[in-house]
């Protein structure tokens, strides 16, 4: 239900309206716990937070996930949450549920607030689409009683005026266009040789991160030296206070300063560690997405549950002028995969401006 799009609250209707029990309530009956709980006395009301809390536990992955929490101290017994990186998750401890393209899409799903489907049912990209210009959502507004079927924008214009950004406007008829035609595209090579479709994405993949790879190591040295600045500078301070040469309250002022940026600068720096070793995943990741688009290789229409199921986002950039003719880009960024672009550097553009061809076949 909510990779179909339905939201948390919409769930929990549902599941009442069916009587079925809520988990605390599966647990009293089963061996008598929580007998006393005010809640027992509603077995089947269900709340939106409890589904919230089913979609989001990685347990139906088939993994468990230890030290999400502590203690603040041995005398201090209120439970903190810790970082994510001090987690431990073992695999494989039990049989999945649910595979991981559909647990991590409903995540997706559920971060975005979406009202009732049947508000804007042409509203397919909900939580998809974002402004080039100042990475805010798109918007959807409707077209009632015009030809066309509605049209997104950027939400920051649209809240602030053409002082922030620009309106970055594109109807839902040509963003849809633009989609189906890339999705037919990746879906008809995995189909025709999947194997060669893997080095394919793994090839344009390479060409995208080059770029990124660099400009990431290049933060990173500059974290790192600036962090190592920082430790001189604080043993330097602490000096000239043991020393007299600075107050206790100009001492407490600066160090604070200090360790804040370097506290910044070492989270920033473990950030661009993670992505640079997602990488390494990247094979795994093209084999898993070869294998899911491949199940839409005769699509000839965009659903919801198709758009949330491949696509992570997509970035919409504001019309241009090239060669005297008005473009607008369109960049799509694939679960698992990214943005994969083409073997010629072609562009997306959207229909009635100018199509740029697309290869449809490596190499070709």
């Amino acid at each position: 239900m909510a990779l179909e799009g339905q939201t948390c609250y919409a769930i929990a209707r549902k599941l009442e309206k069916e009587q079925i029990p809520t988990p605390r309530a599966s647990l009293m009956q089963a061996y008598g716990k929580y007998e006393t709980a005010e809640r027992a006395k509603y077995p089947n009301k269900w709340d939106q937070t409890t589904v919230r809390g089913i979609l989001r536990n990685p347990i139906y992955l088939g993994k468990l996930i230890w030290q999400k929490t502590q203690t603040k101290s041995f005398k201090d017994k209120r439970i903190v949450a810790r970082p994510q990186e001090e987690w431990i998750t073992v695999e494989g401890t039990h049989e999945a549920l649910v595979d991981e393209a559909t647990f991590y899409t409903v995540q997706q799903r559920i971060q975005v607030k979406q009202p009732a489907p049947t508000a804007n049912p042409e509203n397919k990209l909900r939580g998809l689409l974002f402004c080039g210009g100042c990475n805010s959502r798109m918007e959807f507004s409707s077209a009632t009683g015009r030809k066309i079927c509605g049209h997104y924008c950027c939400g920051k214009h649209r809240h602030y005026g053409g002082k922030e950004c620009s309106t970055h406007y594109i109807s839902v008829k040509q963003i849809n266009a633009v989609l189906l035609e890339d999705i037919q595209r990746h879906a008809s090579l995995a189909a025709e040789d999947k194997e060669k479709y893997i080095a394919y994405l793994m090839q344009l993949s390479e060409k995208e991160w080059i770029g990124e790879k660099a400009s990431y190591t290049k933060e990173a040295e500059q974290c790192q030296r600036r962090i190592s600045e920082l430790d001189i500078l604080l043993k330097r301070l602490y000096e000239d206070n043991v020393f007299g040469r600075i107050s206790d309250e100009r001492f407490a002022s600066m160090s604070a300063d200090y360790e804040a940026e370097s506290r910044k600068l070492k989270d920033r720096y473990n950030e661009i560690q993670t992505l640079l070793a997602n990488y390494a995943r990247q094979s795994r990741d093209a084999k898993e997405f070869a294998a899911l688009v491949e199940q839409y290789t005769n699509i000839t229409e965009l659903t919801e549950e198709l758009l949330h199921t491949l696509i992570e986002k997509v970035i919409v950039h504001e019309k241009e002028v090239i060669d005297g003719e008005t473009v607008m880009r369109i960049d799509i960024y694939y679960r698992f995969i990214g943005k994969v672009g083409s073997e010629d550097d072609a562009i997306l553009i959207t229909p009635k401006t100018r199509r740029v061809s697309i290869p449809l076949a490596p190499g070709a």
